[in-house]
C-alpha cells in the first residue's frame, strides 16, 4: 500500500512542475535493474549536447530512495543513427531500506529482525539511449554505480547497476 501511495505523490509532484520546465525535451519512465523505478527527466540545448536534471523514485530493499542526476547527452553516435545518444552524469540519493541484512565491504550483516535504515549516497551515470522515431518511445541502457552509507555504520558500493529503460518522451 505505500508503494501505491508513494507512486502517486511522485506523480502529483511531477504534474506541479513549473510551466518553464516544459520549454525542454522531457521523459517519464520506468528503469528495470538493481536500481528499479519511476523516473522523470528534462533537458535543454546547450551547444552541441544537452544538459538537464533526471529524478527517479526507486524501490530497494523493501524502501524509498530519491534520486536526482544532472545528465549530459552527447551527439557522438549520430553517424550511426541521430536517434542514438550517449549520456552520462552525476548526482545523488537519499532515502532508506527496510530489510534484516546488509552486505557492506564484502561483508553480510544479519540483524534478529527488520531494521529501519536510512541512507545516504553518491551517484555516477553512464548510458546509450534511442528514440524510435516515428513513436514517442526511449529505450535506455545505463549503468548506475553507486556509494551510500546506511546509518548506523555500512558503507556500500554497488559498481554492477546496470538497467534497462523504457520512457513515454513529450
Amino acid at each position: 500500500m505505500h508503494r501505491i501511495i508513494l507512486t502517486v505523490f511522485v506523480l502529483l509532484m511531477l504534474t506541479a512542475m513549473p510551466a518553464a520546465a516544459q520549454a525542454g525535451n522531457q521523459q517519464a519512465g520506468m528503469r528495470f535493474g538493481y536500481t528499479y523505478g519511476l523516473y522523470y527527466q528534462v533537458t535543454a540545448p546547450a551547444g552541441n549536447s544537452e544538459v538537464g536534471a533526471l529524478m527517479m523514485a526507486s524501490f530497494r530493499k523493501g524502501g524509498f530512495q530519491a534520486t536526482g542526476l544532472r545528465i549530459t547527452y552527447e551527439y557522438a553516435l549520430g553517424s550511426l543513427s541521430p536517434d542514438f545518444k550517449l549520456v552520462w552524469g552525476y548526482g545523488g540519493h537519499v532515502g532508506f531500506m527496510v530489510t534484516d541484512n546488509v552486505t557492506s565491504m564484502g561483508e553480510d550483516y544479519y540483524f534478529p529482525d527488520e531494521r529501519f535504515l536510512p541512507l545516504i549516497g553518491a551517484d555516477g551515470y553512464a548510458g546509450i539511449e534511442y528514440t524510435i522515431p516515428p513513436i514517442p518511445v526511449t529505450l535506455t541502457l545505463s549503468f548506475k554505480p553507486f556509494v551510500e552509507m546506511i546509518t548506523p555504520a555500512f558503507f556500500r558500493f554497488v559498481p554492477y547497476d546496470f538497467g534497462f529503460s523504457v520512457a513515454y518522451t513529450f
